[in-house]
């Protein structure tokens, strides 16, 4: 018969748990490290590269999107870091009868946002441009 002891069953129901609030600190974290402006530096599908300069402002939970040519596009969005990769889930902020929030995934390392966008109807599956994927790489704008 094996006897443990309080004292390890406290240490392993305190790692368990901390384990929790790491997980849940992530969540936050991407939330915050998300903020800001954010310049779309190139965008790729299935190898074919490109230039471009629009702008993803991330504030609170909505995102400003504003294109080549000065339109703006504002959405709500919330982050899934529990899915892999994790997505954003948008949704336009001109609810419209027909709007279905729509998955993009994303990679964030400092200063530097990937943002995949699937074929319609489509969840992206990997951070690449494969499969007709859209790969967007943004760069913070510095202050």
């Amino acid at each position: 018969m094996i006897i443990i002891k309080p004292s390890i069953i406290i240490l392993i129901l305190l790692f368990i748990l901390s384990c929790g609030v790491v997980r849940n600190a992530s969540k936050s974290n991407d939330q915050a490290k998300i903020q800001g402006v954010w310049l779309a530096q190139t965008e790729s599908v299935n190898g074919i590269k490109k230039d471009v300069s629009f702008i993803y402002v991330f504030k609170e939970d909505k995102i400003t999107f504003t294109d080549e040519t000065g339109k703006e596009v504002n959405y709500f969005f919330k982050l899934d870091t529990n899915s892999n990769p994790k997505l954003i889930i948008i949704q336009p902020e001109e609810m419209l009868s027909d709007s279905k929030p729509v998955s993009v995934a994303y990679e964030l390392d400092r200063d530097l946002l990937k943002i995949v966008v699937a074929p319609p109807g489509l969840i992206p599956l990997e951070i690449s441009d494969k499969n007709n994927q859209e790969l967007i790489i943004c760069k913070r704008k510095s202050l």
